[in-house]
């Protein structure tokens, strides 16, 4: 699976995109996350990408013209029109947008190529949203930009898929596979200060600790 991010600061993306469990299933060509700085298809002499407000207000506005000749590069966009593709979704970081979650990731996960628009400053031109497929929010706060919501999108969906994680049992007792927390889980030291590891865990018990763990988990 393909993500493409189209950020103004790709070094955001690559410092986490590039280590850990995402770092290893792009190494092993499971997953391919490319960054895009839509910056580049500014056509000014000073390749800005923001400008104020019609009718006035406060901050900038990302112009809808470099981000739709980004989008024009791969083949998504054509004459003002969005050009639809099998498999291919276009989403766009907004507080206005659907709340992601893990129902959400296992849906894209059936994707090919996910599309991932960050934002900055005041938000973006209107038209922008012409464009897109869906508007999805992270949670109702304020961040800086829409570099972190992107990562999280990318990171829950890449993980649903063949060959990303090491051991990939782990992903159906994992946390809201099946709309549920995990069950509370202990290792070692058996005793820690006195908080200690509840004894059905340490009775070698399957059925029971199975049963233990059921009733331990959390709604």
């Amino acid at each position: 699976m393909r993500f493409d991010i189209l950020t103004l600061f790709p070094d955001l993306i690559h410092h986490y995109a590039d280590d850990s469990i995402l770092g290893r299933a792009q190494k092993n060509g499971v997953i391919q996350i490319k960054t895009h700085n839509f910056r580049d298809f500014s056509t000014n002499k000073h390749h800005t990408v923001d400008d104020k407000p019609f009718g006035g207000g406060p901050g900038m506005i990302l112009q809808v013209e470099p981000i739709y000749r980004c989008l024009e590069s791969f083949g998504l966009v054509k004459n003002g029109k969005r050009i639809k593709k099998s498999k291919t979704k276009i989403i766009i970081m907004d507080p206005d947008g659907k709340k992601f979650d893990q129902k959400m990731a296992k849906q894209f996960s059936q994707l090919d190529n996910l599309v991932l628009i960050c934002g900055r400053y005041e938000g973006f031109d209107e038209r922008i949203y012409k464009f897109v497929d869906e508007k999805i929010s992270v949670g109702e706060y304020v961040l800086a930009g829409g570099e972190l919501p992107a990562l999280t999108i990318t990171e829950a969906t890449a993980r649903l898929l063949s060959g990303v994680l090491g051991n990939e049992k782990s992903l159906e007792e994992e946390t809201f596979a099946e709309g549920f927390i995990e069950y509370s889980q202990y290792t070692r030291p058996e005793d820690f200060m006195g908080l200690k590891v509840p004894k059905i865990l340490l009775s070698g018990d399957h059925e029971k600790i199975k049963e233990w763990r059921r009733k331990n988990t959390k709604k």
